[in-house]
């Protein structure tokens, strides 16, 4: 079970993702040191699906975006 900390920055990364941008988690650190939140989000919000790594970032770290959504159903075959 994640913590409160963790939830509230994985539903900060998915929303940024969603919205068409790229996660990149070293903009997501706090403005003096690093927390240990942020890599905890990233990895279970991998393990969930809602993001993926979509290449690197200027440093040669992963970064992320929202996956492509897939089509649940066959379309028709033909205009109706």
């Amino acid at each position: 079970m994640a913590s409160a900390k963790t939830e509230a920055m994985i539903v900060t990364m998915v929303a940024h993702a969603r919205n068409g941008f790229e996660v990149i988690p070293m903009f997501f650190q706090p403005r003096r040191g690093t927390s240990n939140t942020v890599s905890a989000a990233v990895r279970l919000a991998k393990v969930r699906g809602l993001l993926v790594e979509c290449g690197l970032d200027g440093s040669g770290k992963p970064k992320y975006a929202a996956p492509v959504k897939v089509a649940t159903h066959a379309a028709p075959a033909r205009m109706q």
